[in-house]
């Protein structure tokens, strides 16, 4: 069999499709190196990291690079992708197109497995966007529905795909993700100390990290922190991220929220390179994620794998990321978040259990499991 593999977020191995392209394109010539694997990736995109051995690295030009890099990117998917595919798919039989994104062409003469982590876009009305998004998602809608098979990260994202894409449930497989090597338990006393001494942070602290937009909850976890002062808790809560855009029913202010919930400096906003996550994770004394809709959910299965106790919301695929091993609240049950975090605060019995709990459930996730899986959908779609 031959895979080749569309490489956009090659070049981008911090944000979560680039994270997914590279554990994928490492494992699977290591869980199955009797097949030919290519990347191919944009021309004028920067290289990124050197490709790993039993990979063969293609760059592709288009026509528009030069023009308008969203009409570059359109081009190269659209054409760019399967003019290749089929190319090389004459010199092999077998031959696969890989998307690992949801950027699916709509054709391709050899077949496509597309990979959709999720359709935040058309699930909630206000990720659309402006005309040229909800027209680029149109084109991915009816694109996806030509792929042979479709990948997603969770059992909820299946049900979701399937039903508003109107899909047999049959053509959608769920691949669980899992987190980094670089996620693992470490001396927490040593990065408590380490974290006082960069971030300031000096005191426990509740440690949150990832998307700023609305579906992220945040404000949430604000109100139910600011139920806390009153009772005397005086951890931190420690907020990392950026919000990515000014419109403010997309991005809240929690700048103005943390002002009027008079919370001062018991809130820290942070910027936390990718680096430093392990370290963040190692120190808080409890990891919130309040998310209202996750197509997996990446910071809770990293803080757990790191050795951090957990609370997430009870909704879309969290409970299947966390299992056990977590405190699972509704996410919009502020009083049920605060009592929550009060008792993470005050038990270090439950801590110590959640983390040994937590330690065993993020063992069961690896991107040698995510290869395996993956490969037994592209042999199965290859034999047909």
């Amino acid at each position: 069999m031959q895979v080749v593999i569309n490489g956009s977020f090659w070049s981008e191995p911090n944000v979560g499709s680039g994270q997914y392209l590279h554990g994928l394109v490492r494992w699977l010539p290591q869980v199955a190196p009797q097949h030919r694997y290519v990347l191919i990736t944009p021309a004028v995109a920067p290289p990124g990291p050197p490709v790993p051995p039993g990979v063969v690295a293609l760059r592709a030009r288009t026509p528009a690079d030069r023009l308008n890099a969203n009409v570059a990117k359109l081009f190269f998917e659209q054409v760019t992708i399967p003019y290749e595919a089929g190319r090389l798919a004459r010199g092999a039989r077998g031959t696969v197109l890989l998307v690992p994104y949801f950027a699916p062409p709509l054709r391709s003469r050899a077949p496509v497995v597309t990979t959709v982590g999720d359709i935040i876009p058309l699930l909630l009305p206000e990720y659309r966007g402006g005309p040229h998004v909800r027209a680029y998602m149109a084109l991915a809608r009816r694109a996806v529905r030509r792929s042979a098979h479709m990948l997603t990260f969770s059992a909820r994202s299946r049900d979701d795909i399937v039903a508003h894409l109107r899909l047999p449930r049959e053509r959608v497989t769920p691949v669980l993700l899992a987190a980094g090597d670089q996620y693992r338990p470490g001396d927490q006393a040593a990065a408590r100390a380490e974290v006082a001494q960069r971030y300031g942070l000096a005191g426990p602290f509740i440690y949150y990290v990832g998307g700023l937009d609305a579906r992220k909850n945040v404000a949430m976890l604000l109100r139910a922190f600011a139920l806390l002062r009153p009772r005397g808790v005086s951890a931190t809560l420690a907020i990392a991220g950026r919000a990515l855009g000014s419109d403010r029913a997309l991005f809240p202010d929690l700048d103005a929220l943390i002002a009027d919930l008079e919370l001062g400096s018991a809130v820290r906003r942070i910027e936390v390179p990718l680096e430093d996550g392990p370290l963040l994770y190692r120190a808080c004394v409890a990891f919130a994620f309040p998310s209202r809709y996750e197509g997996f959910g990446l910071p809770p299965l990293e803080a757990m794998a790191c050795g951090a106790p957990v609370v997430v919301s009870d909704a879309s695929s969290l409970p299947e990321v966390v299992g056990p091993a977590a405190l699972r609240v509704s996410p919009d049950d502020v009083v049920g978040w605060a009592a929550a975090l009060g008792r993470l605060l005050g038990d270090a019995g439950l801590r110590a259990d959640l983390r040994a709990q937590g330690l065993v459930q993020a063992a069961r996730f690896s991107y040698r499991r995510v290869a395996e899986e993956t490969l037994a959908v592209l042999e199965r779609v290859a034999r047909t």
